[in-house]
């Protein structure tokens, strides 16, 4: 993924852990989240809550899957 396009790629190394926790999160493994990544994540519109549950919204799957 061109760094462009990629709504993670200013954070370095940390990217890699931004990934893991969207990856948690559309594996449902909720009691893995980092709460601190998911807030960054919904800031970058990555990923959303709703009814309380978090899902990734299509930019974020797009991010996660490329």
């Amino acid at each position: 993924m061109e760094s462009e396009k990629d709504p993670l790629a200013e954070y370095g190394l940390d990217a890699i852990d931004l990934r893991w926790t969207m990856k948690d999160i559309a594996a449902k493994r909720f009691r893995m989240v980092n709460q601190q990544h998911v807030e960054k994540l919904i800031e970058l519109g990555l990923v959303e809550r709703r009814d309380g549950v978090l899902y990734l919204t299509i930019a974020g799957q797009n991010t996660v899957w490329e």
